[in-house]
């Protein structure tokens, strides 16, 4: 692993590809990628090193066409629609993904630029209002989605239920660290079993399953004016649209959660069902976030506390096949 100097050097290496004269070059963190804000004299942009934090992710997040995929999917979103996002920028070869060799270990590191957008995360809890646009919002890109014409070539993961189980066996060494009881990873696995006959009832019809965000939690939109920019985009993919909604939901206080469905209806229909469909991708979507973060300790005494509120706040009733989305009062804290 690059310590950060090497990251540096990587970016300007980068940076020459595309042409950028960078009036400053700024460190902003490394999860899923390494980024870097750059400013140039004449525009801001947003420069990612595809890679990703120990550990967290599979190696497909690091194929240069999945990550051309996602680009493309933003190029579209920015001329087909009113949705502010992110625009990718072209190296001088014509290419979406730049390679960068480092000097000392000769490893390949895939880079993209894009343009930077204004706006700011907010850190309080989202009130009705913000709910409402927020599902708007959703529905704003499963529209676009499931009317999209896909570039040839075009691969993303998929968000079905064998990443389902691969995620929750990748989550199993939380036994074995003493972060969970043997019970409830017992129950994390019944309800996998109860979200997976969920699935194939669901089939994967074009109005039901698409390309989708699959990350949009609070940290990754911004606001900017009375208006929600979605942002990073890096964990796209193939999934079903109540999924999604899931993912976004869990993040929003249960009393604003009815005010998302009805921003999101205001631009495409639910199902009959939706609510106990959300209930079941909702777990599914956790059972992601433990896995994703098991690999790094400073996250370890989130996850033994959290699985324990899970456990006896949504667990135990969607296991019962009772409803808590809408009445739990767990407020999530990652």
């Amino acid at each position: 692993m690059a310590q950060s100097d090497a990251y540096e050097r990587i970016a300007k290496a980068a940076l020459n590809q595309y042409g950028v004269v960078q009036k400053e070059l700024r460190f902003l963190g490394h999860s899923g990628n390494v980024t870097f804000y750059v400013e140039a004299p004449e525009e801001k942009f947003l420069l990612r090193i595809h890679q990703p934090f120990s550990g967290l992710q599979d190696d497909i997040w690091l194929r240069p066409d999945v990550i051309e995929s996602e680009l493309l999917w933003l190029v579209a979103l920015r001329h087909q629609t009113n949705i502010i996002v992110q625009e990718p920028v072209q190296n001088l070869e014509g290419r979406w993904v730049t390679q960068v060799l480092a000097d000392d270990t000769q490893d390949v590191f895939y880079c993209s630029l894009l343009r930077w957008i204004d706006g700011y995360v907010s850190d309080t809890h989202r009130t009705p209002q913000q709910a409402y646009q927020l599902g708007s919002l959703t529905a704003q890109l499963h529209r676009h989605s499931s009317q999209w014409k896909l570039p040839q070539n075009f691969v993303r993961p998929i968000f079905d239920e064998n990443r389902l189980r691969a995620a929750l066996s990748a989550f199993y060494p939380a036994v074995s660290y003493g972060l969970i009881s043997p019970e409830h990873y017992r129950m994390l696995t019944q309800a996998t079993q109860k979200i997976e006959s969920m699935m194939k009832t669901l089939g994967q019809a074009q109005d039901v399953w698409g390309l989708i965000h699959a990350d949009l939690h609070d940290s990754n939109y911004l606001f900017h004016n009375e208006e929600i920019r979605p942002i990073d985009f890096a964990r796209c993919g193939f999934g079903y649209y109540l999924y999604d909604i899931a993912e976004s939901i869990q993040y929003l206080l249960p009393q604003v959660r009815f005010s998302f469905f009805e921003g999101y209806q205001t631009i495409r229909q639910l199902p009959e069902r939706y609510l106990e469909i959300v209930e079941g991708f909702f777990i599914m979507a956790i059972i992601y976030n433990y896995s994703f973060h098991l690999n790094n300790p400073k996250e370890h005494e989130w996850i033994s506390n959290d699985v324990q509120h899970i456990a006896k706040r949504h667990l135990h009733k969607y296991l019962e096949g009772e409803s808590f989305l809408l009445e739990s009062q767990l407020v999530p804290t990652e």
